[in-house]
């Protein structure tokens, strides 16, 4: 992956996914050799008016800046996040659920950043529209993908919120996803999902005051789902990159993306990967 990073291809220009999960691995290792990869990756992407041609992208890109604005005091990291805000709000109506899930998803992220507080609340009012439009008792809100994208919505929004019933109906939807496959991409996020789910279950509180479902083991689910991938990934190489970002977080206990999204800037105790004299 770092050898496609350094290749720097105009024609296939590294992914947001990849970036993700060198940046992670900079958290966790310090490695100098990532920060200045990673740097030089993120100066290429800002240079480029262009995030991505449909939501998914988009929203990816946007996470991804909202987690390097911890590490970089670069003014563009900041106006890349603002354009990608405005054109995602529009998806936050899409007859894709899956769509609309991850467009409000990636603002509520954004909204965990100080100069973004005010956007919460129309995020969180867009994803309540989203379920209440689409959910059926004992069904969800759809296919694998919106059931996995919703979910990660609750559990964003939860973060950001504490009203108990996202996590819960996150959980539900995650049952009802369990009893189903997707593909790649798709079980790749719902391993990311179930280790969230896994994370609140160790949280006493937390299993005091909401309705948890008795039994279960969302890191065994989250290691099942990998355990599928891993010779795709393989085959896949530096492609399988959100398969990177999901097993370091089965694996690590570092940091997530809303973690990133509410810190008031750059980390003073973590070198900036990104400095606007780059």
């Amino acid at each position: 992956m770092l050898s496609a990073i350094a290749a720097d291809d105009p024609d296939d220009p590294i992914g947001a996914s990849a970036l993700l999960f060198l940046i992670r691995l900079y958290q966790l290792t310090g490695r100098e050799d990532l920060a200045g990869s990673v740097g030089n990756a993120l100066a290429s992407a800002l240079a480029r008016a262009d995030h991505g041609s449909t939501v998914i992208d988009r929203a990816s890109w946007l996470g991804l800046l909202v987690e390097t604005r911890a590490l970089s005091d670069d003014d563009r990291v900041s106006a890349a996040i603002e354009l990608l805000i405005d054109q995602l709000r529009d998806a936050w109506v899409s007859s894709c659920v899956a769509d609309a899930a991850t467009a409000v998803e990636a603002c509520l992220l954004a909204a965990g950043l100080p100069e973004h507080r005010a956007l919460a609340s129309d995020a969180i009012d867009g994803m309540e529209r989203v379920i209440a439009a689409n959910y059926r008792p004992g069904a969800g809100v759809g296919a694998f993908v919106d059931q996995v994208r919703a979910a990660s919505a609750l559990l964003t929004a939860y973060a950001l919120s504490g009203r108990l019933p996202y996590p819960m109906l996150a959980e539900e939807l995650m049952q009802i996803a369990g009893r189903g496959a997707g593909d790649f991409t798709g079980s790749c996020e719902a391993a990311r999902v179930f280790c969230r789910l896994a994370a609140l279950h160790d949280e006493a509180d937390y299993c005091r005051a909401a309705v948890v479902t008795p039994g279960a083991d969302y890191r065994r689910d989250a290691a099942q789902m990998l355990a599928a991938q891993a010779e795709e990934a393989r085959r896949r190489g530096a492609a399988a990159a959100i398969y990177g970002v999901a097993l370091l977080e089965l694996e690590s206990a570092g940091p997530t993306s809303l973690e990133s999204a509410r810190s008031t800037g750059p980390r003073s105790s973590t070198p900036q990967i990104l400095k606007s004299s780059d």
